[in-house]
């Protein structure tokens, strides 16, 4: 199961965590793995592009489907327009998928603090 960790600072996504294979088919051809690993990297690599919000990969290793990326300036409380935007998409898309699929193969956990 994929288990996607979404870390939450005075209302702003600063960190998002997805770990583990979704088990729904074979490896290359688990089309939710797919999902999941194109619309997170995709978000990073947007927003590293598109916006000037620092990000920060702090575990990468697809074997294990691990991706750990930080925004430290949204922890401290700033973020671009652009940015928040993009995670709002990613994260309708893990919970597009979550509703879909169901919890059997991804669960999205909200850590606020």
């Amino acid at each position: 199961m994929i288990s996607a960790s979404l870390y939450y600072q005075n209302d702003l996504l600063w960190r998002f965590k997805i770990e583990g294979h979704s088990g729904y088919s074979s490896h290359g051809s688990d089309i939710i793995c797919a999902a999941v690993s194109i619309l997170t990297f995709n978000t990073v690599n947007a927003i590293t592009e598109l916006s000037n919000e620092e990000t920060s990969i702090k575990q990468l290793d697809n074997a294990q489907g691990l991706l750990d990326c930080e925004f430290p300036k949204r922890k401290l409380g700033s973020c671009s327009d652009g940015s928040q935007i993009l995670l709002d998409a990613m994260i309708l898309g893990l919970n597009t998928i979550k509703e879909t699929y169901g919890e059997n193969y991804i669960q999205i956990q909200t850590i606020r603090r």
